[in-house]
């Protein structure tokens, strides 16, 4: 009889999903099922009635994994509502509603919330605006090549 396959760290998966009383960081690289083990955790804080939609935040480093997980989150809340039944549907069917108020975004795009909220305390002009990934880039090229050039000079 074979063993079926389980993930070296199973464990931490099963922790993600159940320990919801745990806020966590999740670290891991590109394809390691990072997404996945969270929107179960999103799912489950729903199904288990310790979070509606609009008091979750998922938060990632690139605009491209948030869209997955908010797509995926989406795919899978439309999956449980089909499913559930009594006062789990009423949850789903809440979480559908509100989804829009949950928070799956970047870092960055969380921090530009906060701000938003309070721009005057925060000493920011309420009118800023995100650089895009090219604006980063172009910007991040800027300060190496100013970087390179002070250690020439030196």
């Amino acid at each position: 009889m074979t063993k079926a396959f389980q993930p070296v760290d199973q464990v931490e998966r099963e922790r993600i999903k159940h320990d919801l009383n745990t806020t966590f960081l999740v670290e891991a690289g590109a394809g390691s099922g990072k997404t996945a083990s969270l929107v179960e955790r999103m799912i489950s804080l729903i199904l288990s009635g310790k979070a509606k939609a609009g008091e979750i935040a998922a938060i990632t480093f690139t605009n491209k994994a948030a869209d997955e997980m908010r797509e995926r989150f989406r795919i899978r809340l439309e999956d449980e509502l089909g499913l559930a039944e009594g006062a789990e549907a009423d949850r789903f069917r809440q979480a559908a509603e509100e989804m829009n108020q949950c928070f799956i975004g970047t870092i960055h795009s969380f921090c530009a919330s906060l701000i938003r909220e309070r721009p005057i305390e925060a000493g920011i002009d309420p009118a800023f605006a995100e650089m895009d990934d090219d604006q980063d880039q172009a910007f991040r090229d800027r300060c190496w090549d100013e970087y390179m050039t002070a250690l020439k000079v030196e």
